[in-house]
């Protein structure tokens, strides 16, 4: 018995601090999620700095973070720690901050800053037929609001620019309708994002 502890001790003076050193803890870039905006998250995505093409599985899992509401959000310790952010809220519009330095944040804040809302677009008709008509419906709402198309119908090939009713913000179904009675409808379109429409 003697035998043995005399060739450990042997190994641990030939081998100092093995028996006693700890790897060291790879930084930890989790956080909370906090939404200051007035709509609902919806979906939350985190990923390396400079592979936002890539955005892969949303953190909150299927789950909403109501507005005023905190979720953590766990992210693998992997030595990495910036990192690109998306937040896509239940109104429809989306916010982004890049280049964050999630291991020293406790706490990311989205939606301190209400995006700007969309009160205009413009119409490309791409059909054979002139458009005589075209309704606006913000999302959340149940009610069409015409546009009686003043200055006459939409030719085939021409646009128009199209003033949208107040009180939505960014998402809005269209629906418009073509000389002959043809219609066409688009849904949960994000005009602040894609102002320029194009139906047939």
């Amino acid at each position: 018995m003697s035998t043995l502890r005399n060739s450990l001790l042997v190994m641990c003076f030939l081998l100092p601090g093995a028996a006693f050193a700890q790897p060291a803890a790879a930084p930890n870039p989790s956080f909370n999620l906090v939404n200051r905006n007035a709509s609902a998250i919806k979906e939350f995505y985190a990923t390396p700095e400079g592979a936002a093409t890539k955005w892969g599985r949303d953190l909150l899992e299927g789950r909403s973070l109501a507005p005023g509401g905190k979720a953590p959000i766990r992210l693998r310790a992997d030595g990495k720690c910036v990192y690109d952010l998306r937040a896509l809220f239940a109104d429809g519009h989306f916010e982004e901050k890049r280049g964050l330095n999630a291991c020293q944040s406790e706490d990311v804040v989205m939606g301190a800053t209400a995006p700007p809302a969309a009160k205009s677009f413009r119409l490309l008709n791409r059909g054979t037929a002139p458009i005589t008509s075209i309704s606006a419906r913000a999302q959340g709402t149940d009610k069409w609001r015409t546009n009686g198309l003043r200055t006459g119908p939409i030719p085939a090939g021409g646009d128009r620019r199209i003033d949208l009713p107040p009180g939505g913000k960014c998402v809005f179904d269209l629906r418009v309708t073509f000389e002959g009675g043809k219609s066409s409808e688009k849904t949960e379109v994000d005009l602040c994002s894609s102002p320029d429409q194009a139906v047939q």
